[in-house]
């Protein structure tokens, strides 16, 4: 039977097959936003593994090599404009802060939420192999937006 169904799909026209994808704008604003979200707040581990995490995902999708491209020097230009910026804010306030601006509560607070935890042990069980990436980024490929 599943001799015969990969015969059948070997055998579709390639417009049956899923259409190469240009816009990368979800993944693009995930991974900018995954510093924001984890390591300006000292989770810098969970921010690397949403990343990865990110990546694979995005390694699944049929996007063009154009876009491909597109979005890793994005995502390599990203990394270093984030680092920078929590570099700076480390050295204006002698450490991580206690609270980001446009942030109505602390990062501790965000930590403890219990969304937030559920990230972070979503994260730390695929890191482990416990759990799929689907477990972690069950947004299609398609999507508009890409939370953890």
């Amino acid at each position: 039977m599943r001799k015969l169904l990969a015969l059948a799909l070997a055998l579709l026209p390639a417009a049956v097959h899923a259409a190469p994808l240009e816009d990368t704008r979800a993944f693009d604003r995930a991974f900018a936003a995954s510093f924001y979200t984890f390591d300006a707040c000292g989770d810098g581990k969970y921010g690397a593994l949403f990343r990865r995490a990110l990546d694979a995902r995005f390694a699944q999708c049929p996007f063009t090599p154009e876009a491909r491209v597109s979005h890793e020097s994005r995502n390599a230009l990203q990394a270093q404009k984030s680092r920078a910026r929590m570099a700076a804010l480390i050295e204006e306030t002698g450490g991580l802060p206690m609270r980001l601006p446009g942030m109505e509560e602390s990062c501790r607070q965000l930590r403890d939420e219990p969304d937030y935890v559920a990230v972070r042990a979503r994260l730390d069980s695929y890191a482990e192999g416990a759990a799929k990436l689907e477990d972690v980024l069950s947004a299609p490929c398609d999507s508009e937006a890409i939370t953890p």
